[in-house]
């Protein structure tokens, strides 16, 4: 809620992937719901490069 409070996208890697459901990422335009195993750089540069221009 906060990076979107400040106008931002947000990406939510989860410690643990167990966590993956918590509501605190349910804003997240991204979510690696396995944690960092499933983190890849490139998707996360897609998300917040499609925010630029808002």
């Amino acid at each position: 809620a906060a990076a979107h409070a400040a106008g931002m996208r947000c990406v939510a890697i989860p410690y643990v992937a167990a966590h993956a459901d918590d509501p605190a990422f349910a804003g997240a335009e991204l979510l690696f719901r396995g944690g960092q195993e499933e983190f890849t750089a490139q998707a996360a540069l897609d998300v917040l490069a499609a925010g630029r221009g808002r």
